[in-house]
């Protein structure tokens, strides 16, 4: 026989069920279904030479998330190898190394400057080691390229060497050398080196036998020699090419291997003279690189995107996307600018707009017609402003009101307060109001898109926030329903498998009306998703 103390234990749990029943059914929006992806452009950060295992005698180089191989003496296809999956790793890899006494790839990760991450050739962990440095105080404002030094060297032999700056102005630049334990022995650092060090900064180096280094640079200057002690044995080399700065290695067979954008491989033979009938010029999926802006165009029911602005000047411009991700036609060329990132598109006027967020006097919304020609800008520098908001981060259209939302990154002073803040401009340039976003606990944002509630509530904000985390807002900024539970939230590192996000456009027309696209500009990769009712 039931107590009453055990009934009213029973209707307590049965309360308890039905409660957690309308929690979980109030949170099913927060469920997302990955439709397709697909990487459409590449990007090489770092390439290194594999001696042994089943990758020997071929380049590897880090693109986006994954490695990629191809053998320079047979000049054969390059290969997709593995994706790289840490979940440390919330940013692509800067710099790697084949490191040849273990036979394992060595990379490290912007975000955890103080740490190793090794890989076997097929991308599965072998964990990480913890750098410490000379001095222990010093923390370096981005580190870059990687490189292994033989056993066979006589100077620092079975050794590793990597990258630092000191920040992100070039105020100064480090080798830093290490065992493979990460204790750092020595390092290389001259206030004395050449003045294209500090206009561009180091991107890689690596070992040239029997006792030298070659340094690459971002700037048209790009190579160097110089001995251990960083005295500059000659350079500029003469290259041919721009984009220079991300990967160099030399070859088992004294050749130099050089990268230039997006993922060119350039060939030097062993004096370090230029072979171009031996470059390779590889293209990653449709050859759409570094997309870091898209946009939903619902007249033609395609995507459009904003791709290869990173370097100047350039090929950029803005190409129609397939929702099947496999092809794209070119829509207007962007190569007379720089510094572009974000697209939205205002259907109404079959305009599509952008961020220009550098030089500080030229930082606007840009707006364009679908010829290419510029129909108008919105001037968000500082004399229009009236104050200083830093660069334009993030940018989204308002269709009900006509009005753009801008993300901005702050100054040196006002980072953290700025980045927690959504700006809302008239068409006139007007800042209309401001939206504190500090109440979702956001620590900042790399895009944000408006789009209407398919349950009626009205228009809702979408925002890429830091560290892979999703979250929706009405249009005042409230994460939260009037009855206290979340509009919707979820991790996109985890739930859609991207490293990197940095732009973000809702379909509203079509058979995939309803769903979202967000894409990987390092990563060169889109993700079409749904969120489950």
């Amino acid at each position: 026989m039931k107590t009453r103390h055990s009934k009213k234990l029973s209707q307590n749990l049965v309360s308890l069920f039905l409660l957690t029943l309308v929690y979980l059914s109030s949170h099913n929006a927060n469920a997302q279904t990955v439709v397709s992806r697909a990487r459409i452009g590449g990007y090489a950060e770092d390439i290194t030479y594999v001696t042994s295992g089943a990758l020997k005698d071929q380049v590897v180089m880090s693109n986006g998330g994954e490695l990629y191989a191809a053998s320079l003496t047979k000049k054969g296809v390059l290969n997709k190898v593995c994706r790289i999956d840490n979940p440390e790793m919330d940013q692509f890899v800067t710099g790697f190394a084949f490191v040849e006494s273990e036979g394992l790839f060595v990379m490290n990760n912007d975000p955890h400057p103080n740490k190793l991450y090794f890989f076997d050739q097929a991308c599965g962990s072998k964990g990480t080691r913890t750098i410490q440095y000379l001095n222990s105080n010093y923390r370096p404002g981005h580190i870059e390229g990687m490189a292994y030094v033989p056993a066979s060297s006589p100077i620092f032999p079975d050794h590793l060497i990597m990258v630092t700056w000191d920040d992100l102005v070039g105020t100064a630049f480090r080798l830093i050398i290490m065992r493979r334990d990460g204790v750092q022995v020595a390092e290389i650092s001259r206030s004395d080196w050449p003045i294209q060090f500090f206009e561009g900064g180091i991107g890689d180096v690596t070992f040239l036998a029997p006792d030298r280094l070659l340094v690459s640079l971002y700037h048209p200057d790009a190579l160097w020699t110089m001995d251990f002690n960083g005295n500059i044995l000659s350079g500029p080399l003469p290259t041919g090419a721009d984009g220079l700065g991300e990967g160099v290695v030399q070859l088992t067979d004294g050749r130099l291997v050089a990268t230039s954008y997006p993922q060119n491989l350039l060939l030097f033979d062993k004096n370090l003279n230029r072979q171009p009938q031996n470059d390779r010029h590889d293209k990653i999926g449709l050859g759409l690189n570094l997309p870091n802006g898209m946009a939903w165009d619902s007249s033609a029911n395609q995507f459009l995107v904003l791709h290869d602005t990173a370097i100047s000047p350039g090929p950029s411009g803005v190409a129609g996307l397939a929702t099947t991700l496999d092809n794209a036609t070119p829509v207007f060329d962007l190569s007379a600018f720089s510094t572009l990132r974000q697209l939205v598109y205002l259907p109404q006027e079959d305009i599509v707009a952008t961020l220009k967020f550098n030089p500080g006097p030229d930082r606007a919304i840009l707006l364009f017609n679908r010829s290419g020609t510029l129909n108008s800008q919105i001037s968000l520098n500082v004399a229009s402003l009236g104050q200083n908001f830093g660069p334009p981060a993030s940018l989204a259209y308002l269709p009900a009101t006509d009005e753009f939302a801008v993300g901005f990154n702050g100054t040196p002073a006002t980072q953290g307060l700025e980045r927690q803040k959504l700006r809302i401009f008239s068409r006139s340039g007007t800042l209309v109001r401001t939206i504190d976003l500090s109440a979702t606990g956001t620590g900042g944002f790399n895009a944000v898109e408006y789009f209407e509630d398919p349950q009626g509530g009205g228009g809702r904000l979408m925002f890429l926030s830091t560290f892979g985390r999703v979250f929706i807002t009405d249009l005042n900024g409230n994460s939260r329903s009037a009855d206290g539970f979340p509009l919707g939230e979820f991790n996109s590192r985890v739930k859609l498998g991207l490293m990197l996000r940095n732009d973000l456009t809702a379909i509203t027309s079509g058979p995939l009306a309803g769903a979202f696209a967000v894409t990987d500009a390092n990563g060169g990769e889109v993700v079409i998703f749904r969120l489950d009712n």
